[in-house]
């Protein structure tokens, strides 16, 4: 499993740093297009639990889910 740093790196293709990243347009334009927006059907996907485990959003299929994504400002 790729780290978090190989993670952000592969997405934005470059290393992300929180002391002085600049927005490039195309991640500017990447950030804009998203992959869903609000009351689209969200894509599969797979994160981490508490308990390090996996946790896989089809497998909450029925069940009320809510998504909240932060970030470090």
């Amino acid at each position: 499993m790729a780290s978090k740093t190989e993670q952000q790196t592969q997405f934005l293709g470059r290393t992300y740093n929180y002391v002085d990243w600049v927005v490039t347009t195309r991640e500017r334009d990447l950030f804009k297009t998203g992959v869903a927006r609000a009351g689209d059907i969200a894509p599969d996907f797979t994160l981490p639990d508490m308990e390090g485990g996996e946790l896989t959003l089809s497998d909450l299929r029925g069940k009320p889910v809510m998504i909240e994504f932060g970030s470090i400002t």
